[in-house]
C-alpha cells in the first residue's frame, strides 16, 4: 500500500510542479556560487611579484631616508668663518705617491703656497703669502700650526687646500700688517719635496741656502781656518 500511494504521489501533477520549483530556487544559487568558486585566480606568481616589487621600494625608500639622515656634510664645504670654527679643514685638489708627510715624526718638507681670506670682501691671494718654496721641518714650530697640521698625510706632489681659523693660525693679532685679528685663511699647498734621509735632508737645505752662497761661505771659512798656519810659513804676506 505504502509503495503504491508513493508512485501515485510522484504521478500527481501539482506535486510533481511543486518539486521542480524547488529544485529550480535550490540550483539556482548553488550555480551562482559555483561560478564564483570556479573563477579563474590569478597567477600566484604575478601576486608574488607584486608584493616583492612593493617591498623593495618600501626597502629603497627606508634606505635612502637611512641614507640621508647619516650622511655627514663635508668639513671643507661646510667650514664657517665664525668664531664657533676651531677645527681645520682639508680638501685635496691632487693626489700626490710615495713618501707621505705624517710618516716620521720629523721630516724636512718643502712646500709651495698662496693664502687668502676665507671670509669677506677680500677674495684675492694675499701677496705676501705667495710663496714660491719654503722649507722647515715639522715639529719645530717654525710653520703655522694649522697649516703644518693640514699637511699630514700629504704626498709627493699633491696639491691640498687647507682652512685656517684663527685659533690655529694668527690668532686675535695682526701679522705683518696684513693679516688682520681673528682672520681664517685658506692655504692652497703644493708639496715639493720630503727627504727621506740625511743625504736628502742636507741637499734640499743647501739648495734652499743656495750653492754660490754655499761656495762662497766655504771658501772664507776654510781661508780664515787656514790662514794662521799659512802666516806661520811665510806664505802669506805680513800686514
Amino acid at each position: 500500500v505504502s509503495q503504491h500511494f508513493i508512485q501515485l504521489l510522484l504521478h500527481s501533477t501539482p506535486l510533481v510542479s511543486y518539486l521542480s520549483m524547488i529544485k529550480s530556487t535550490l540550483l539556482l544559487p548553488l550555480l551562482l556560487t559555483g561560478a564564483a568558486a570556479f573563477a579563474p585566480m590569478p597567477p600566484a606568481s604575478s601576486s608574488v611579484a607584486r608584493c616583492q616589487s612593493a617591498a623593495t621600494k618600501m626597502n629603497a625608500a627606508e634606505l635612502e631616508v637611512v641614507a640621508d639622515e647619516g650622511a655627514a656634510a663635508d668639513p671643507f664645504d661646510s667650514y664657517e668663518a665664525t668664531t664657533a670654527q676651531k677645527e681645520i679643514a682639508t680638501k685635496d685638489t691632487s693626489i700626490g705617491s710615495g713618501y707621505a708627510v705624517g710618516d716620521d715624526d720629523s721630516q724636512l718638507l718643502q712646500i709651495q703656497f698662496q693664502a687668502k681670506f676665507v671670509e669677506g670682501k677680500f677674495t684675492a691671494n694675499i701677496k705676501e703669502f705667495d710663496i714660491p718654496s719654503m722649507v722647515f721641518k715639522t715639529g719645530e714650530q717654525r710653520c703655522l700650526p694649522g697649516l703644518e697640521a693640514g699637511l699630514k698625510g700629504m704626498q709627493l706632489g699633491g696639491t691640498r687646500k687647507i682652512r685656517v681659523p684663527p685659533n690655529r693660525g694668527y690668532g686675535d693679532n695682526w701679522y705683518r700688517g696684513v693679516v688682520p685679528p681673528n682672520s681664517h685663511l685658506e692655504f692652497d699647498v703644493t708639496l715639493l719635496k720630503i727627504a727621506e734621509g740625511p743625504v736628502e735632508e742636507f741637499g734640499m737645505k743647501l739648495e734652499q741656502f743656495g750653492y754660490e752662497r754655499a761656495i762662497g761661505a766655504t771658501v772664507c771659512f776654510a781661508y780664515l781656518a787656514l790662514s794662521p798656519m799659512l802666516e806661520q810659513k811665510g806664505l802669506l804676506p805680513f800686514n
